[in-house]
């Protein structure tokens, strides 16, 4: 295999190149001038600077491979255009310039997300034969991705994954839930229970090699996730017991959630960091 790989610098995306490194493939790995490379600096992997849109800059590199994993995405942004320039128009400019240059490609994986497909009415998990029906911007703009990867799957053998909540060494994003349940706090949104899927990110790699690798993944769409869903405040609970910490939890009542979560998602845009509440969540 020769790999190509956007969003290889990220949490997901290198230990997606270790993996295939130590499987003995060749990778080559997509990175902004401004991305840290601490992840792959110790890995034999090729790098080519530019990003998603840098359109015949990818010719030389896509010329030769086999396997390209685009991963490259944002989770956190200002606007909503930005969501969508990103994850949207993004996989549409990779698409392209895999459907011109890519002349031995074998298979293009879209990492998408769970909010791509909406969340569930109730413990029951939705399932790849249901309709989409994202409700965060940033669950849209994945699902504008995924359009996009329709819009080619004449011309190219395109796999969708979706991948739910990834927990793992790297993330920073699970680590800020830890690091609440840490003070003491666990944040619960209304009453009623509410679920949700995760999967360890080695997990969530081999899946994703799977899906690039498998004669029958070609023009499929496949949910990432452990089998079992996990209640929110279960999983509270369960990481305090971890953490030997004694916990409080702070409902925040259902008529106040959605406010609650728009100013959540808002500070989230301008830190940088993870909204512990947001409308997928209480959804």
């Amino acid at each position: 295999m020769i790999a190509f790989i956007t969003g290889g610098t990220g949490f997901i995306g290198s230990f997606l190149a270790q993996n295939l490194v130590e499987a003995c493939h060749q990778v080559h790995c997509l990175v902004r001038q401004t991305s840290s490379l601490k992840w792959l600096q110790n890995l034999p992997v090729n790098y080519l600077y530019g990003d998603i849109f840098s359109g015949e800059a990818l010719a030389e590199a896509l010329r030769d491979a086999t396997h390209v994993f685009h991963l490259a995405g944002v989770t956190k942004e200002l606007t909503n255009a930005a969501y969508f320039r990103a994850n949207g128009e993004g996989t549409r400019a990779m698409l392209e310039a895999c459907s011109r240059h890519a002349k031995n490609l074998e298979r293009f994986v879209y990492v998408s997300s769970i909010a791509a497909a909406g969340p569930s009415n109730g413990k029951q998990p939705v399932t790849e034969a249901e309709a989409p029906h994202p409700v965060s911007v940033y669950g849209k703009s994945k699902h504008a991705g995924e359009l996009a990867c329709a819009e080619f799957k004449a011309r190219l053998p395109i796999t969708i994954v979706r991948p739910p909540i990834v927990y793992g060494p790297r993330d920073r994003d699970v680590y800020e839930y830890f690091k609440q349940v840490k003070l003491g706090i666990r944040l619960r949104p209304g009453r009623r229970e509410r679920w949700t899927s995760m999967i360890h990110v080695h997990d969530l790699v081999r899946g994703i090699i799977a899906a690039g690798t498998h004669p029958k993944a070609a023009g499929e769409t496949y949910f990432l996730t452990n089998p079992q869903p996990y209640e929110w405040n279960q999983l509270g609970i369960a990481i305090a017991n971890a953490m030997g910490k004694k916990t409080i939890s702070i409902t925040v009542p259902e008529a106040v959630t959605p406010a609650v979560a728009a100013i959540s998602e808002l500070v989230a845009k301008f830190t940088r960091k993870p909204a512990l509440l947001n409308f997928d969540k209480i959804r």
